[in-house]
């Protein structure tokens, strides 16, 4: 039997140390990102913790449409490369790329705390999802194998559906803040935590062949499905638009565009100095989880308590990841 610190997801990340820097490359599925979304429902059917999650956070329907999206990397590519201002102008048809135009796309809810990658996360939020004897071993970047066994095939879930960036070796702190939203601890605003993710794309971008840049681009699935609903909103049929000769002609920004403040500039936003928003997930508190009554999240999690921004203050001090 497997010791606490030796899981059955060791297998996949062994060569995972808390450096990284001298372990040997394997020739496992972490070598190599794969960032495409699942095509199939069967991995998150077989995890009821999973399905209940997703059902209770209104994410299931969009994990039912991406195993239908026809993933065009071109596409993607190339809404990227032209996103500026939160608009991306494609063979003369605007697209619009906000929290809300994700959420309306996507059916998954625009509420919670909006929350992005650069921001941290307390250490005390990690002890319910970390193996006891892995705690003191955590750094800003940690194996996978670290996090406790009922929560494995749930992260692998969140990863291949909402963070996308295909590795599935180590975790970060955003990986835990994930897991905390669909464990009902702490409610995340996912529109703008994706719609963060595809503007910080641009940067990664620039000054790179067409080549490289596909290996800067993921939330492929979002991306067709916001180009699908807004082609729609405009009354364009999909095959008449991914047929237009835009999408045969090799697209490289020049120069002039990037200096005048073309798409290859990151859009940032401004965001207010408030206090932030703790939302509880105690049954029955939000019409949005009223329609499930059974939670099958490990009882360590389930229904956290309401967090008062007296709480919020105390906790501040604490050290972050």
């Amino acid at each position: 039997m497997a010791s606490e610190g030796s899981s059955e997801y060791e297998v996949e990340t062994h060569s995972d140390t808390a450096s990284g820097e001298h372990a040997p490359r394997r020739h496992h599925r972490g070598g190599k990102h794969i960032r495409d979304e699942p095509n199939t429902l069967i991995e998150l059917q077989a995890c009821p913790l999973a399905m209940s999650c997703f059902q209770h956070l209104a994410c299931f329907e969009f994990c039912q449409r991406v195993a239908n999206v026809r993933v065009h990397h071109e596409l993607d590519r190339l809404f990227v490369l032209h996103l500026h201002g939160g608009q991306s102008i494609l063979a003369g048809v605007t697209f619009t790329l906000t929290p809300e135009t994700i959420s309306v796309a996507t059916g998954i809810p625009n509420v919670g705390e909006q929350w992005h990658k650069k921001r941290k996360v307390d250490r005390h939020h990690y002890e319910p999802y970390i193996k006891a004897n892995c705690l003191r071993q955590l750094k800003r970047v940690f194996p996978f194998r670290y996090l406790r066994d009922e929560y494995a095939p749930l992260m692998k879930l969140i990863t291949k559906y909402f963070s996308c960036e295909g590795r599935f070796s180590r975790l970060y702190a955003y990986h835990i803040r994930l897991v905390m939203h669909f464990t009902r601890f702490w409610m995340m605003n996912l529109p703008f935590f994706i719609c963060r993710n595809i503007e910080r794309m641009i940067n990664f971008m620039q000054h790179k062949t067409p080549q490289q840049q596909f290996n800067s681009v993921y939330h492929f699935a979002i991306i067709w499905i916001v180009v699908d609903h807004q082609l729609g909103l405009q009354g364009i049929a999909w095959e008449d638009f991914i047929s237009r000769d835009f999408f045969s002609t090799p697209q490289v920004l020049s120069e002039a565009e990037h200096e005048t403040g073309g798409p290859s500039h990151q859009y940032e936003r401004h965001e207010a100095a408030t206090m932030p928003v703790f939302i509880t997930y105690q049954r029955g508190s939000r019409h949005l989880f009223a329609m499930k009554k059974q939670v099958l999240s490990p009882p360590g999690v389930e229904g956290a308590s309401l967090l008062t921004s007296a709480s919020w203050e105390q906790g501040r001090g604490k050290e972050p990841m």
